[in-house]
């Protein structure tokens, strides 16, 4: 497995979760706005053959979850193995995917305990290939998500993050009634974009953060709406909450 960085001992890969965290290196689509780019590069990080990786994950005692993502963690061939590896010593395991590989993640699923699924933007072809730089094939997305969504013991979070500059609201609503009409049965998080050194200088002014206040007005039809699933806020000034809680000040 390419491996271009491991994290001891991360809080933030695993809601309410400690949890080591492997980044795989590669992806098959071009995001400007990723904070994770150096992994899209093949000539960084370095190959550690499954047995290694076990050793350094059981010798984890601090830890029971590991977190595997990247990149996108579906492009290694040696996934499923070490998936295998991992669930035979008791280890809780996420995977964080961009869903356009369908037949590892369903390959994945006796084996894993929670997906988490980076929804780009909206289900459309020419929308996601605008929003990621790449061509993006949606009903492989969709193929992804059903499978996982049919996993009832499977914990499944939808994420997408809000880029101003690039995104519209209506992305998310788009998102928001896809999610509803197919029954998502997990917690959708919408994710504030904010600028760090992976983005790259020649794209510090071209993408904007939101601000707290445009998120907080995207999410507000939601608020009361009777849904099958969480929305959740993830943010510099909730840090990650639940909308229903984020509007009694304001109520007030």
């Amino acid at each position: 497995m390419r491996v271009g960085g491991i994290v001891d001992i991360s809080t933030k890969d695993i809601p309410n979760k400690s949890a080591m965290a492997i980044f795989t290196v590669g992806c098959n689509l071009s995001c400007e706005f990723c904070h994770n780019k150096y992994l899209l590069h093949e000539g960084v990080g370095r190959d550690i053959d499954v047995p290694k990786l076990m050793e350094q994950i059981k010798s984890n005692m601090l830890v029971s979850s590991v977190s595997i993502s990247g990149g996108e963690p579906t492009l290694q061939k040696d996934l499923l193995e070490l998936c295998k590896e991992i669930k035979n010593v008791g280890k809780y395991i996420s995977i964080d995917t961009n869903g356009t590989n369908p037949k590892p993640i369903i390959e994945l699923l006796p084996y894993i305990n929670r997906v988490a699924l980076d929804m780009k933007g909206p289900l459309n072809n020419k929308r996601l290939t605008k929003i990621t730089g790449s061509h993006v094939n949606s009903n492989a997305i969709i193929e992804t998500f059903r499978a996982v969504n049919n996993q009832e013991n499977i914990d499944f979070e939808i994420r997408t993050t809000y880029v101003g500059n690039l995104m519209k609201s209506n992305d998310i609503d788009k998102i928001i009634v896809f999610l509803r009409k197919n029954q998502f049965r997990g917690n959708f998080v919408l994710q504030q974009y904010q600028y760090s050194e992976g983005v790259g200088e020649e794209n510090a002014l071209k993408f904007q953060k939101p601000e707290h206040f445009t998120l907080l007005n995207i999410l507000k039809p939601y608020r009361n709406m009777d849904l099958p699933f969480q929305i959740y806020l993830r943010d510099d000034i909730v840090g990650y909450s639940k909308i229903d809680k984020l509007y009694e000040y304001l109520d007030a």
